[in-house]
């Protein structure tokens, strides 16, 4: 494993005592299946990683998203929802909003559309005030009241969704197979794996994907499944009457989830800008994530009857929502060199291949909506779904 740097005094207490939480809940129990491990200490009011005060995105956090990296990406993306705004009405709703800044490029972006409003849907009260004060300190107060934050999600809703990095972070089951068929991973009270057969749900998931792929999975394959993705898009799909789901993380179509040399699964665990692949490491301390199966994503989409309106690598979708030019407004602009090596980095990182542009995809869902996404207009790879 990675070697990881030592939390600090505070900082492993609060982990000791997620601890006890969780080895108290697994002696009621016997075990937690890892879906549940997962959304426990991810997600424990107070005391898992999203739900507590630890800093979490950028330099000072453990892993930087595309917002981060630089406002380009929101600007970028503002000019693919200006055009969504334009076509539906209604206004912006933002998945799990971070730090706040894919919100604040956003906004600056489209300042000049008066009658923009963005809700940003966060159920962790602690970041919530994090994205708050940096709205408040940075927005123009004319632009900071037309954000709304809410816990959960509205009874209907038109225009444009945004989920960045929100799937990932979904728990998951992990699975092997083996002779016998199919095992359950679970979490049991040394917090370490034990096995047990799977329960039908999980079940039924592994022979579906197999069933897809047209050939069992070797014995011996472990991975993970998001059975937690189709309820989640179904209620995405009852808020939506009218609009553009726009949906942003690192994944695969499900023929390239589930290849042979993926045999251990997709899971990954982020400390300090160090990725390792063990979830039992200080809990609550380091965030814990999967690749998503864009195909059971459009399948359950498609299943609520939304329409699969594209899906592209982030690169394709940046560079044809002008990216580039955005970035040569800003060099010009630019009054020093360092400034202008800075925006140059930001680009390549947000783009290349060997950084986050092949690795992160983008797909658009819709309900009532007809025209072209630009964001697609040189690559659309929904065939390969």
């Amino acid at each position: 494993m990675t070697e990881l740097p030592q939390p600090d005094a505070i900082a492993l207490a609060h982990s000791e005592r997620l601890q006890q939480v969780l080895t108290e809940r697994i002696g009621q129990a016997g075990v937690l299946s890892f879906a549940e491990y997962m959304e426990q200490v991810l997600y424990e009011p107070g005391l898992g990683y999203y739900m507590a005060g630890a800093a979490k995105f950028g330099d000072a956090g453990d892993f930087i998203t595309a917002p981060e990296v630089s406002p380009l990406f929101g600007a970028a993306l503002a000019n693919e929802l200006r055009a969504v705004l334009a076509n539906t009405g209604g206004g912006i709703l933002e998945f799990g909003a971070g730090s706040g800044k894919l919100a604040l490029s956003i906004m600056q972006a489209l300042s000049d559309i008066d009658t923009l409003s963005y809700t940003i849907l966060e159920p962790s009260a602690e970041l919530a005030d994090r994205q708050q004060k940096l709205l408040r300190e940075t927005l123009e107060a004319s632009l900071y009241r037309r954000i709304h934050w809410i816990d959960t999600l509205p009874e209907t809703f038109t225009g444009a969704i945004v989920a960045n990095e929100v799937m990932d972070a979904l728990p998951v089951e992990r699975f092997r197979k083996d002779g016998e068929g199919v095992i359950q991973l679970c979490v049991d009270q040394e917090l370490a794996v034990t096995g047990r057969p799977a329960p039908a749900a999980l079940q039924a998931a592994v022979s579906a994907i197999e069933d897809d792929l047209a050939e069992p999975l070797p014995d011996g394959y472990e991975s993970e499944v998001c059975l937690l993705l189709k309820p989640w898009l179904t209620s995405l799909a009852r808020t939506l009457t009218r609009g553009v789901v726009l949906l942003i993380d690192y994944g695969y179509p499900r023929r390239e989830y589930y290849l042979p040399e993926r045999q251990t699964g997709t899971l990954a665990c982020y400390y300090r800008h160090r990725t390792h692949d063990d979830p039992f490491v200080w809990p609550g301390l380091q965030d814990i994530t999967a690749h998503v199966d864009f195909t059971a994503v459009a399948e359950a989409a498609v299943g609520q009857e939304l329409d699969l309106l594209g899906y592209a690598s982030q690169s394709a979708f940046l560079l044809d929502n002008r990216l580039l030019a955005l970035a040569e407004q800003e060099i010009a602009l630019s009054r020093s060199e360092m400034q202008r090596i800075a925006l140059a980095r930001a680009v390549k990182t947000l783009t290349l291949p060997g950084e986050m542009g092949e690795r992160f995809q983008v797909m658009a869902l819709g309900r009532g909506y007809d025209l072209r996404l630009q964001g697609f207009s040189s690559q659309d790879l929904s065939y390969r779904l």
